[in-house]
């Protein structure tokens, strides 16, 4: 992806579309058009037929890598198959996954500006924690930082763009968004799932990693960025990072003379494991 995207988090991928459009997918290995899509919507009575174009939504899905087009068809990607194949015996990890896309993207392609902006409202409402989602603040400051990070006035963001982020938050479980009258409140959660830990173990580590094999210190910096991106209460690290380090063969503990980690081991298919 050359050209830098917009600011903008799209709306339009709500998660039950999501998942419905990853479940017809997976039903078809060999790719879909969007004429077949919508045809299959429609026999299978999904959420997906009241919408009159699917454009968006893969158009979204294929930044996060998920999908992939070969031939005027779209199928699902390596990734995009592991996330289909465990969501369908536990939903709940959809939102967890498609969070933790959208919320690492940045990193690995800075031309993703929307994972970027994804980022920045995540980390602004875990660091004012416990506090009242307001759409606006968030507009502002989202905005003021594109000036100061990409020297950008006037990006496309909008209170829009905050329900593109606020659509995934709400559907986490445990929940990091609660509901007080008529407002939405942000708290941080007590845990995640142990698959989102894991990612976030392995998105971190190779970002500090320079060199494959190697252990990585886990420093008050490492578990801070692991806290933001899984939205987790800090005091709870060393608990997600036990389980995590029991269920999964790739975390790579070393207790001696401070804790280091590899994750060197990590593939997505660990997760099926």
């Amino acid at each position: 992806m050359l050209k830098p995207t917009s600011f903008h988090v799209r709306h339009d991928l709500q998660p039950v579309l999501t998942y419905e459009l990853l479940n017809l997918f997976l039903s078809k290995p060999e790719g879909q058009t969007q004429e077949e899509l919508e045809h299959s919507a429609n026999i299978y009575g999904f959420r997906l037929r009241e919408r009159k174009d699917y454009s968006k939504l893969i158009k979204s899905l294929m930044e996060l890598d998920v999908l992939r087009e070969e031939d005027d068809r779209f199928l699902l990607t390596d990734k995009g198959e592991i996330i289909s194949r465990l969501i369908i015996y536990q939903r709940d990890l959809l939102a967890e996954f498609i969070h933790f896309l959208y919320y690492s993207s940045f990193d690995l392609e800075p031309n993703k500006r929307f994972s970027w902006s994804y980022r920045t409202v995540c980390d602004a409402l875990w660091l004012s924690a416990p506090s009242v989602i307001n759409r606006d603040s968030l507009v502002n400051h989202v905005t003021r930082e594109a000036v100061t990070i990409f020297e950008e006035n006037g990006i496309s963001f909008s209170a829009s763009s905050v329900s593109g982020v606020i659509n995934w938050l709400v559907e986490l479980i445990p929940n990091c968004v609660v509901v007080h009258g008529t407002e939405q409140q942000f708290v941080r959660r007590e845990y995640c799932s142990i698959e989102l830990f894991t990612l976030a173990l392995n998105h971190e580590y190779r970002r500090k990693s320079a060199v494959d094999l190697a252990y990585v210190t886990i420093d008050s910096s490492f578990r801070e960025e692991i806290c933001r991106l899984c939205l987790i209460n800090p005091d709870k690290f060393s608990e997600m990072l036990s389980l995590a380090e029991a269920s999964f063969n790739c975390v790579d503990v070393r207790r001696e003379r401070g804790d280091k980690i590899s994750m060197s081991k990590f593939e997505w298919n660990s997760l099926e494991n």
